[in-house]
């Protein structure tokens, strides 16, 4: 007797094979082709004038239909032998991810969120040998509050110690995420992972680069050792949409990693990453993050009178205009 798992998964890897664009478009004008036979005298008696042209059609959709088939089911084939080694390697790239989050953090607070840990040892060093007065543990001792990233940028922006320290953790938070792309995306690749799961990763690569270009030792230089002004907006905004890209990666990951189709057991409701949402994220962030992970028309069908895209292009709109935010005010080459 198999597992419903394991029935599941066999069941939904074969079924759906025929499902590929190409296929489909190609099955549906054999059909459309038959039914004008049968149902049309007009064009019955037009294939008739033409039985060589028209019968060189239906068997260029019906090579096109198959070689579609057999190609799906060689690609569904591999992505299940290799099911194993992807899943090993999306779990080691969600642990880089959330050292990547948590230095983030520790660069606000001067302590990781939830607790010590191996990856972010080396941020906590930073932090403790800067000489700088931390704030005390933002959540308290019920941990039931959300967290106030938004002060402690505006206080970092402004103040020289608290900026250099936050330059260095900084540089520690993207040399983490960098040295995780470098291990695990070649892994993702060769296994045939989803590069849906991996692209918000590459992206928070490319925002920490972003992040990174105001604490520069010649623009630090200029404002007496802290963030330029011109810069304390959008360093803002953007290190807040950093925090909540972690939280965005680490939830597709999550349904990449068990999709529903193939754990039947699991709940219908999509998953959430609760303490980073309820503890890191205000409630603005929350409501974005709701927008990225959703459908891409579902806030403008909730609101008919506004219209606001959803999705992973809300997502990248929203990055590429904070990060314009920075660099437009970074001389060219950055």
């Amino acid at each position: 007797m198999k597992a419903p798992r394991a029935k599941w998964r066999w069941t939904t890897s074969y079924i759906n094979v025929a499902l590929h664009p190409a296929a489909l478009l190609s099955l549906a004008a054999l059909v459309v082709m038959g039914v004008l036979e049968f149902k049309s005298p007009t064009a019955r008696s037009y294939f008739a004038r033409y039985p060589v042209t028209f019968g060189l059609i239906a068997g260029l959709l019906n090579l096109i239909f198959t070689l579609s088939v057999v190609n799906r089911i060689i690609e569904r084939r591999d992505e299940l032998r290799w099911r194993d080694i992807r899943n090993t390697t999306l779990k080691g790239l969600n642990d880089e991810l959330r050292a990547t989050r948590d230095i983030l953090w520790v660069a606000l607070f001067g302590h990781p969120p939830f607790g010590p840990g191996q990856q972010t040892e080396a941020a906590c060093k930073t932090a403790e040998d800067c000489g700088v007065e931390w704030p005390k543990d933002p959540f308290g001792p019920a941990r039931t509050e959300t967290a106030n990233a938004k002060a402690q940028i505006e206080a970092m922006e402004s103040d020289a110690d608290r900026t250099q320290a936050a330059a260095k953790i900084l540089r520690l938070a993207t040399e983490q995420i960098r040295e995780g792309l470098v291990r695990w995306a070649p892994m993702m690749t060769l296994a045939h992972g989803d590069y849906k799961a991996l692209v918000p990763v590459t992206t928070l690569a490319d925002v920490l680069e972003v992040m990174e270009f105001p604490f520069a030792e010649k623009r630090i230089a200029k404002a007496d050792g802290h963030v330029e002004a011109m810069f304390h907006g959008a360093l803002r905004d953007l290190w807040l949409h950093a925090i909540t890209t972690c939280v965005y990666a680490e939830e597709n990951i999550v349904k990449a990693l068990y999709p529903r189709r193939e754990y039947p057991e699991r709940p219908k409701e999509r998953w959430e990453s609760p303490e980073p949402r309820s503890l890191m994220l205000s409630p603005d962030q929350r409501d974005e993050l709701d927008l990225w992970l959703g459908h891409p028309l579902t806030y403008s069908l909730r609101h008919p009178l506004k219209v606001r895209l959803g999705g992973a292009r809300k997502f990248k709109k929203d990055t590429r205009n904070l990060s314009y935010a920075v660099t437009i005010n970074v001389d060219w080459p950055w």
